[in-house]
């Protein structure tokens, strides 16, 4: 656990259990001045009729007392600012064990799967052979990306009517990939006789990693080399 939120959630706890110590004390004030009131009333009311109190007398006191110490303004605060400092250790307490952790490792991971440039997919091509669908391509980390590891290129495979017909995976032939760097890639799918159409996506551990189809423009670099 780390240290600041634990120190923070100890000093939460300790002001909590203070502001509910005020609180009681409050309250106990509040029915002993409620219980003197009570007495004088009493005495006050025995010394002019000698009849004892009715029920109806000691029902309204006990009314009254409770309305006091419900209506007092300050027993209000002290239980609501005790609840919210305990509330508020829980709180930092929960977010600093494993499972806070854990939190915080994902939204990182999220944040660099946003951050990090796209991909860049500079071919690819697909060969049939009897239901076996092959795929390949050539993927390259763009200049401005940051160094990647363990990409897996996944091919998702459709029919005529549109309808998901199989999948393959395979990781790219270099693990790691720095900026400026390019790796082929190759994705068997066995058992699809009825595909019209492919789509590819490219994976690691964190999720799915962007990319940006270049093929185009490579073709039409290439028509212009060849230009005379």
């Amino acid at each position: 656990m780390d240290p600041v939120l634990l120190t923070v959630a100890i000093v939460a706890l300790v002001a909590a259990a203070g502001f509910a110590a005020w609180a009681w004390r409050l309250l106990r004030l509040e029915r002993e001045r409620s219980a003197a009131r009570v007495a004088a009333l009493s005495t006050a009311i025995d010394a002019t009729t000698p009849a004892a109190p009715t029920a109806g007398i000691s029902e309204l006191f006990a009314a009254k007392r409770s309305d006091a110490a419900a209506g007092n303004p300050m027993l209000k605060a002290g239980v609501a600012v005790a609840m919210t400092i305990l509330l508020a250790a829980i709180v930092a307490w929960a977010n600093s064990g494993p499972s806070g952790a854990a939190s915080g490792q994902a939204a990182a991971a999220v944040t660099r799967t946003r951050t990090v440039a796209p991909l860049e997919l500079l071919s690819m091509r697909h060969t049939r052979e009897g239901t076996t669908l092959t795929v390949s391509g050539l993927v390259r980390n763009p200049p401005a990306g940051a160094t990647v590891s363990h990409i897996t290129a996944v091919v998702l495979a459709f029919n005529g009517a549109g309808a998901f017909v199989a999948s393959g995976r395979a990781a790219l032939d270099f693990t790691t990939l720095d900026p400026s760097d390019e790796s082929p890639f190759v994705v068997t799918i066995a058992g699809a006789p009825d595909v019209a159409r492919y789509r590819v996506s490219f994976r690691t551990e964190d999720g799915v990693v962007r990319h940006i189809d270049r093929r185009a423009e490579q073709t039409r670099l290439a028509a212009a080399l060849h230009e005379p």
